[in-house]
């Protein structure tokens, strides 16, 4: 029995060109969840830098504001998937007293910290399961300037 080859090789191609869209575009959610993730990262960090701490200690619904703080300052983030939650402030009073010169000085430290998700722009978002990218924010603020932000 003889068999024809005839078009085997576009049999062959058509099943290499599905492996490789398939490939491609494996490679571009990955690209896009990882620009997601930047963009977050980037945001939250600007936002907790001139996060209003006064407003936050008398603020009554504190995760609210803090969302509030973040989209006021973010260009890129949405509303609609943007949820905070844990909020966080404690305040401590220290006073110091150089002994040489009598003088004292008295510093406020805050630490502010938040728990923030974002549902991230995914194509294939049941393949990533819900899309949701998490951080942990954690700002460390003395005398009303920000020193340290830790994304996490």
């Amino acid at each position: 029995m003889v068999f024809d080859e005839r078009g085997s090789e576009s049999v062959q191609f058509s099943f290499a060109v599905v492996l490789l869209i398939i490939v491609t575009f494996g490679i571009l959610q990955a690209a896009m969840m990882n620009a997601a993730a930047i963009m977050l990262s980037s945001e939250l960090t600007q936002a907790c830098i001139r996060i209003d701490v006064m407003g936050l200690r008398t603020a009554s619904d504190k995760e609210s504001f803090v969302a509030e703080q973040i989209l006021d300052e973010s260009s890129q983030l949405r509303r609609s998937d943007l949820a905070v939650s844990g909020v966080r402030v404690e305040s401590t009073a220290c006073e110091d007293v150089l002994h040489a010169s009598g003088v004292s000085s008295r510093t406020a430290h805050t630490a502010v910290s938040y728990d923030v998700s974002y549902k991230a722009p995914i194509a294939l978002s049941g393949l990533c399961g819900d899309g949701r990218l998490s951080r942990h924010v954690t700002c460390m603020v003395v005398d009303e300037r920000v020193t340290e932000v830790s994304l996490a």
